[in-house]
């Protein structure tokens, strides 16, 4: 893709006077004018996309014999819109099928900049070619017609130069993340957006409440996890030492003694042949009841005291701890939350009027806050059938599938969920619309350092795309990433982050 436009450089004159100071303009008479036949050569500006590489040339109008100023040649990598680094570059003017001349540019004058001066020996139209050899990429343009006039006096003469569209040079695009994509005819579902929230799955979330009154003594518990740690099923949470009070555990613990103590005393008696072997038996198996009971319950014999083990019921991570070491607890206070990260839910709130027909295979597209990534969900789990009066909105809830750590539950979210059927016609990535006051708009390239702003008139979109209505054109480019940057150049005057440079 090609295009051209002339453009009015500085002149000599001017350059002549700004470099030599008052001395030259004593010499020569700097502060006069020239006149307007002694105006500067026009140059011709090109931007050309191939499928590698952006190339950006200004160039002076060519005079057979002689050099009319340099070629500044622009190239960018279009993976990732960085400038040529390093390289060669072969510059050829062919005439009909032949090659009159050759110029080699063995490395770039400074990043993304290759300098050329080409004296040109005969006049005529050629086709020039630029390949470049670079580490980055290969890539060749073609020029397919430049005129080499035959004096001076035949090159067109610079004018006013052309305004319009927003400056915004390659040395200020290289320098932050940019992207620019063509706008394309395709097809995009049809979609309803709709608020939402990550959200803990039933049975994803756990309480572990004190079963009696006690102490959670210091000492035993300095260890205990803190909210954001990773627990395992069966790891220790805390230890309690059960008050007087509780009287399930104080039941329990002197049975457990009694028996213990019985058990030992049989156990001697059946030694001197005191008791039958059925009654050690029996005492043996009531102990083992009751100290199943005790496991059951986390009673710890450790030191001597028993204690209450309170454990991890699941893998997960602490979203809350509600005791403090030393301190007291009551029988049924929430000591901790856990939760299991590995699976999420998306709860949206749907419009009423679509709700109740949404497919079940259907599937939803969301951002969080905070986040331009877009993420999918897997199934629809359940729509609600009751309406909030306020909204008129229903619940629909979305399985998410491997979230990991991509999100903590209680974030924010933006959904764009399909309600059937397509639109057709110019589509661009979601990430090119900027929202300027309420308005869509976009930036579109309309040459290597020129841009503009379009509004927009917007149809359907399914979370990543969107259909253009009105305001873009089928290939035209716009900018995805960096747009923000290009809005800050339109409102400075095209001074934002430097000026041009070669």
């Amino acid at each position: 893709m090609n295009r051209t436009r002339t453009h009015t450089p500085i002149s000599r004159w001017t350059t002549a006077c700004l470099a030599g100071g008052a001395a030259l303009v004593v010499a020569t008479g700097c502060d006069e004018p020239p006149l307007p036949e002694e105006s500067e050569i026009e140059s011709v500006v090109v931007t050309q996309w191939n499928d590698s590489t952006e190339l950006f040339l200004e160039y002076p109008h060519l005079v057979a014999g002689e050099a009319t100023g340099n070629w500044a040649i622009h190239l960018t990598d279009l993976e990732d819109f960085k400038p040529i680094r390093s390289g060669r570059l072969t510059v050829r003017f062919v005439s009909g099928e032949a090659v009159r001349q050759t110029f080699t540019i063995e490395e770039v004058a400074r990043d993304g900049i290759f300098l050329l001066d080409p004296v040109i020996d005969a006049p005529g139209t050629y086709r020039v070619e630029l390949d470049l050899e670079s580490p980055q990429v290969t890539s060749r343009h073609t020029l397919s017609r430049v005129t080499v006039f035959a004096d001076e006096a035949e090159a067109p003469r610079a004018g006013d130069e052309e305004g319009g569209g927003i400056a915004f040079l390659k040395e200020q695009q290289w320098q932050i993340p940019f992207e620019v994509v063509p706008a394309r005819e395709d097809a995009v579902a049809r979609t309803v957006t709709a608020p939402g929230e990550i959200v803990v799955p039933d049975g994803a979330l756990v309480e572990v409440s004190a079963p009696v009154d006690g102490i959670a003594e210091a000492a035993s518990n300095r260890g205990a996890p803190s909210v954001g740690q990773r627990v395992r099923a069966g790891d220790l949470l805390v230890l309690l030492s059960p008050t007087a009070q509780a009287d399930g555990f104080a039941e329990i613990r002197s049975r457990l003694e009694r028996l213990e103590r019985e058990v030992a005393r049989t156990e001697r008696l059946h030694a001197v042949g005191a008791v039958a072997e059925r009654r050690l038996e029996e005492a043996r198996h009531d102990l083992e009841v009751t100290r199943a009971q005790a496991d059951a319950m986390g009673m710890s014999g450790e030191g001597g005291e028993y204690r209450l083990r309170l454990t991890a019921p699941m893998t997960g991570v602490v979203a809350a701890r509600s005791f403090v070491p030393g301190g007291r607890v009551e029988a049924g206070a929430s000591l901790f939350t856990l939760v299991d990260p590995t699976t999420a839910w998306l709860r949206l709130r749907i419009p009423a009027s679509v709700a109740s027909s949404l497919p079940e295979s259907v599937r939803a597209t969301f951002t969080i806050e905070g986040s331009d990534h877009l993420h999918e969900t897997a199934g629809l789990i359940s729509v609600g059938r009751v309406i909030d009066p306020r909204t008129r909105t229903v619940p629909a809830t979305f399985e998410v599938t491997a979230p990991g750590d991509r999100f903590t539950f209680g974030q924010l979210a933006r959904a764009a969920v399909a309600v059937g059927g397509v639109e057709s016609g110019v589509v661009i990535p979601n990430r090119a619309i900027v929202d300027d006051n309420g308005t869509p708009v976009a930036y579109v390239q309309l040459g290597g350092e020129s841009f503009e702003r379009r509004i927009l008139t917007l149809g359907a979109g399914d979370g990543r795309r969107t259909h253009v209505v009105a305001g873009i054109r089928p290939g035209e480019r716009v900018v995805t990433t960096g747009a923000y940057q290009v809005r800050l150049a339109s409102m400075s005057g095209g001074e934002f982050a430097g000026g041009h440079a070669h």
